[in-house]
């Protein structure tokens, strides 16, 4: 009876696993198709860029007002494709090196390609708390946060 409650449990654990990597690949899906949509505004936007200044040039007319408008919607399309990758690295685990941008494991300490430091996982994924120490939680005498009741980093 054991064996086949084991068996059932690792079924379990089986079928939790390939259900979150199956949402995991249709969320990078997404963000690629997202990221084949920026680039394809990006490109409108550079087009349209070279359009104005070759037609002021020809003329002979100067509209620095409108030629910074294109450099500004370039500027905010590169920064949303920033965040794009971004997004897609880290739904795939994985880290952009800051000093060669090649791609590596979240896990690594330095990257595979150029061999800098990188930045590790609890550098970016915790925020601190604000700790307000005159009043401690009591039933363990940790400090008790501010910002919720509950007790978060109590483990009673």
């Amino acid at each position: 009876m054991a064996n086949i409650n084991e068996f059932i449990h690792t079924a379990k654990e089986l079928a939790d696993l390939a259900g979150k990597k199956a949402g995991e690949a249709v969320e990078v899906s997404k963000l690629k198709i997202n990221h084949i949509k920026i680039n394809g505004e990006l490109q409108k936007a550079y087009e349209k860029l070279g359009a104005f200044v070759y037609k002021y040039q020809k003329n002979g007319e100067n509209n620095d007002e409108l030629i910074h408008m294109c450099v500004q919607e370039i500027d905010d399309l590169l920064s949303a494709l920033e965040e794009n990758e971004q997004k897609i690295n880290e739904t795939r685990h994985k880290i952009k090196c800051v000093e060669c941008g090649a791609i590596n494991d979240v896990q690594a300490a330095f990257c595979a390609k150029c061999g800098a430091k990188l930045p590790q996982e609890s550098e970016e994924l915790y925020v601190e708390m604000d700790v307000n120490p005159e009043e401690p939680c009591d039933c363990c005498e940790q400090p008790d946060s501010e910002a919720d009741s509950d007790h978060p980093s109590c483990s009673c």
